[in-house]
């Protein structure tokens, strides 16, 4: 497995076009959320990691946002949406655009009921498909300061770009054991 390959930064209604663009050619994206909700009542959205075949995106939500463009994909039955611990992802995306999130495959409850064991985290997770030793440093750093950090943006990466191979891996394993639906 190797990484994909473009990545984009959105930080304007031009990314945002380029974006929907994208969206419209697939029907299976991979999503991940960063924000703060520690020191806030509500959440403050950060940034939105988006997957899709070859191609990364990531949405500065502080400096633009994405509702309008998301919330056909992310409220559409037609789009399949991988996620990792689904709940404050699909949370998050609710109480900051509004968007209530349809037809989700979280692969940490997906890894649940193939191992038949605790829910792991997704370092784990990438660990067993790919080898690969994920950073989580950034797990607990200041995700609305500006500008990110090499090290924020490249954590954030890592949060979406397996997503999309896993649930290939996973959805095979489901449908041998008749547990995908």
């Amino acid at each position: 497995f190797k990484k994909k390959k473009i990545t984009r930064y959105i930080d304007n209604n031009n990314g945002l076009l380029e974006l929907e663009k994208n969206l419209s050619k697939v029907k299976i994206l991979g999503i991940d959320t960063e924000f703060d909700w520690r020191t806030t009542y509500f959440p403050t959205l950060s940034i939105i990691q988006i997957a899709i075949k070859n191609k990364l995106f990531l949405v500065d939500c502080l400096k633009v946002s994405p509702k309008e463009t998301l919330k056909f994909y992310l409220e559409n039955e037609e789009y399949l949406k991988v996620f990792h611990s689904v709940r404050s992802d699909t949370n998050v995306l609710s109480k900051c655009l509004g968007i209530n999130t349809k037809n989700v495959f979280d692969i940490q409850i997906s890894d649940k009921l193939i191992r038949n064991d605790e829910i792991r985290a997704y370092g784990k997770i990438v660990n067993q498909y790919f080898g690969i030793h994920l950073k989580k440093s950034e797990t607990n750093s200041n995700w609305l300061k500006r500008p990110l950090s090499v090290d924020q943006i490249d954590y954030a990466l890592d949060d979406v770009d397996y997503l999309l191979e896993i649930f290939k891996y996973q959805k095979r394993k489901l449908i041998r054991s008749s547990l995908y639906n």
